[in-house]
């Protein structure tokens, strides 16, 4: 008896990259014959020639393969090749090559020279703007008897242009390297993550970057006084475009350093963690890399590639221009918004297209990256917009899919963001863009994908702590968006991202949703609310769960294997301010506390920062996790110099991050106390604040 292997179970089959067209369309066996193949002329059929493509084979044998189109046509080959040989004829190869040898010989090491004989150069990088280019006169010259054997020679040997530069100069920095474009392109298909060795040990390689580079030209900066210097307001050579080799698309010469910024600072302020799971490290950063990639090769990207690289680049410009105090790199922060909002409008307006125009993950990247760019930048109402353009794509695009781990990545990412943003903006909830919003997912037939309903209402549970011990299974824990019902879902990805639990978000979730049906009851807008005594049960429940709300154990977490000891510190203090924040948020949103009776808890969040500023200052201003506690307790501060903590925290983010959405935080605080101080009392909150404004924005429309 004998037993059949499989086609895979031997193993994948070997492909041919160098058979004609037809054949290769036909997935037969090539004889590679010229003019024709053999097997074409066998069935008669015509061949189609052959087409020489440029690919990247990768060392893992598992692994797929990233193609490329050719740089240079078969005709242009054979073109270069000419003219190599006329360029440097054979007899007189060596000479040229040690006169190469001999002039370097003679330079000093402090010297930036570039040398160029024939088709062969070589030079010292980083190369100034002024580098002396040396041509002996007498390197176009052959001896007689070269003369007589090179008759063909007849071109002079003048400075060389290359026929293509496929390795743009970055601007400041030193040009890449083949081997660094080679790493960069060789991944398989198009997964730079997947890098061997890493791909940002290659850009940290190739681009310099410490406490000067963010300074102008000609500043002088110790590695501590980066901020406190005031010289340093000098503008920063603005950073220059390069068009693509055989593309339309400018590449930009900056993309290199500001993507390194990115990966280095910026991400910190997203996420607590510093392991290399995160969002950012598998999907976002290797997203934009892989643009880069296609950019530099002067491939064609959809608008979804192009919003979310840009977006990337707009982020990190901010961040740096607000770090250096250089206005040129907020200027090619705004350069690089406005190209990234004209490529997510017309994504947009495609992104429901059929057939789809870009995937699912590259379009919600691309959004979630303008939300984040909105919310770096303070701009609140244009973040409540992305905020629900991407719920509509993930109602309507994303809930009946079958979703892999990256793309739950993604609705992660969406939610933590969403829930922080809906508890602060207040008054919005019957806005005609989320009116129009509700009325196309329910005119599209997919609202019923939604475990969760389409506005933040309550959930109708009768006893919460036996609600919050149910078992979620995989449908609703995935498609309950808005984390609607309470409940354990044990594939939850928000400890491993954010390192908050799901629960605690569940109950922030919970308030939100309490506090619109207050809202609904006060304004009497014939909306179905609570009745007073479901509305006191419940709130009875809800304040009796935060109260006895206790910290997670790390090691249980799943966060204690990646964590160090300073780490582990620095999430047990967030997660403090978070208990306490949650509590100070319930007592104002929903039974609108005095604020002398919430000081306490206020002192608590204001320790836990300071405790993590103690533990390591360099990571945790403005993560995503501190931010909103800070706020929520900053508002109800009345001591003088519990206030003066709180700004100085604010002030010190600023500094640190670059970014301009803690200094306009940071504003409306401050605001807040100036009307408590001018006579308001304590009744004056951000709630008030917020539904004004809102009220304003109504009118204006």
């Amino acid at each position: 008896m004998t037993t059949g292997l499989s086609r895979v179970e031997l193993g994948s089959h070997t492909r041919s990259f160098t058979g004609c067209a037809t054949c290769r369309s036909r997935h037969v066996k090539c004889d590679e014959g010229r003019p024709t193949c053999s097997m074409c002329s066998y069935f008669g059929l015509e061949c189609a020639g052959y087409k020489k493509d440029l690919f990247f084979d990768s060392k893992n044998p598992n692994s797929r393969i990233r193609f490329r189109r050719p740089l240079l046509t078969e005709e242009e080959r054979i073109r270069m090749s000419q003219w190599l040989i006329t360029s440097a004829p054979p007899k007189s190869t060596q000479r040229l090559l040690s006169q190469i040898d001999e002039q370097c010989e003679n330079v000093a090491a402090s010297d930036e020279v570039e040398l160029t004989y024939g088709p062969f150069g070589v030079f010292r990088a980083p190369l100034s703007r002024n580098v002396q280019v040396t041509t002996p006169s007498n390197c176009d010259r052959t001896s007689p008897v070269e003369e007589i054997d090179d008759a063909t020679d007849t071109s002079p040997q003048t400075d060389i242009v290359p026929l293509i530069d496929p390795f743009p100069t970055v601007s400041g920095l030193s040009q890449w390297s083949p081997d660094f474009m080679q790493s960069l392109l060789s991944q398989p298909d198009g997964d730079i993550s997947s890098a061997s060795p890493d791909l940002l040990d290659l850009i940290m390689d190739q681009v310099p970057f410490d406490d000067t580079t963010l300074a102008p030209p000609d500043c002088q900066l110790t590695s501590t006084s980066i901020i406190s210097d005031p010289y340093c307001n000098r503008p920063i050579s603005p950073p220059s475009l390069t068009p693509a080799p055989g593309g339309t698309r400018a590449l930009p010469q900056d993309a290199v350093f500001l993507l390194k910024h990115y990966s280095s600072t910026v991400i910190s302020l997203m996420t607590p963690v510093r392991h290399k799971k995160t969002p950012w490290h598998v999907l976002f950063i290797p997203h934009a890399k892989d643009c880069l990639a296609a950019l530099a090769m002067g491939e064609e990207l959809n608008h979804a590639n192009l919003c979310a690289f840009y977006g990337t680049l707009a982020t990190s410009a901010f961040s740096l221009g607000g770090v250096s105090r250089s206005q040129t790199w907020l200027d090619q922060g705004h350069l690089y918004l406005r190209q990234a909002q004209e490529h997510a409008k017309t994504m947009l307006m495609t992104a429901y297209n059929i057939p789809k125009p870009a995937k699912y993950k590259s379009i919600l990247m691309a959004i979630l990256t303008m939300v984040q760019l909105a919310n770096f930048c303070g701009n609140r109402n244009d973040a409540e917009d992305f905020f629900l353009e991407a719920e509509k794509f993930i109602r309507m695009k994303g809930l009946k899919r079958r979703k892999s781990r990256k793309v739950r990545l993604l609705h992660h990412c969406y939610v933590f963001e969403r829930m922080f943003h809906e508890s602060i903006f207040i008054g919005g909830a019957n806005s005609n863009q989320r009116r129009h919003i509700r009325r196309a997912i329910e005119s599209s037939g997919l609202a019923p994908a939604s475990v969760d309903s389409l506005s933040f209402r309550l959930y109708k549970w009768k006893n919460l702590h036996q609600e919050m011990l149910r078992v979620r299974d995989r449908e609703e824990g995935e498609n309950d968006l808005h984390l609607e019902r309470p409940g354990m879902f044990s594939a939850t990805l928000y400890p491993e991202i954010f390192g908050i639990p799901e629960p605690w978000l569940i109950l922030l979730s919970m308030i939100i949703r309490l506090g619109t049906e207050k809202d609904a009851a006060e304004e009497q807008n014939n909306q179905p609310s609570l009745n007073l005594k479901d509305f006191i049960s419940r709130s009875k429940a809800l304040e009796d769960y935060i109260n006895h709300l206790e910290r997670p154990n790390q090691i249980n977490f799943g966060l204690g294997i990646h964590q160090s000891s300073v780490d582990q510190h620095i999430l047990e203090n967030m997660l403090e301010a978070m208990r306490q924040a949650l509590a100070i948020y319930f007592y104002r949103r929903i039974y609108d506390l005095d604020a002398s009776m919430l000081q306490k808890k206020v002192v608590d969040v204001r320790d836990c920062l300071l405790r993590c500023e103690y533990a390591d200052s360099s990571v945790v201003h403005g993560s995503a996790g501190f931010i909103w506690p800070a706020f929520i307790a900053a508002c109800e501060a009345e001591d003088s110099k519990v206030q003066e903590s709180f700004s100085s925290w604010f002030q010190m983010s600023a500094q640190r991050s670059g970014l301009s959405c803690f200094a306009q935080t940071q504003a409306s605080i401050e605001k807040i106390w100036k009307e408590k101080r001018d006579g308001n009392g304590s009744s004056v909150t951000w709630v008030d604040l917020m539904k004004k404004s809102v009220s304003l924005q109504q009118l204006a429309q």
